[in-house]
């Protein structure tokens, strides 16, 4: 007995599971590269304040020793 009202209704039911579960994939991907860049971008503005307070440090100590 074969129903032919509903032939492609599983076929449809699995390719719209398979496309949700590779938009939320997407979504993590994205998201987690996005997280790593921000961390990047702070990682850099901490060491650019660390070289400038050593910069203004080696200044201050120069003129205390002269």
């Amino acid at each position: 007995m074969k129903n032919k009202g509903e032939k492609g209704s599983v076929t449809l039911f699995v390719v719209g599971v398979c496309l949700i579960i590779i938009m939320l994939l997407m979504f993590f991907v994205m998201n987690v590269e996005n997280k790593k860049q921000a961390q990047n971008r702070e990682i850099n503005k901490i060491t650019k304040n660390y070289e400038q307070n050593e910069q203004d440090m080696e200044k201050v100590y120069s003129r205390i020793v002269k």
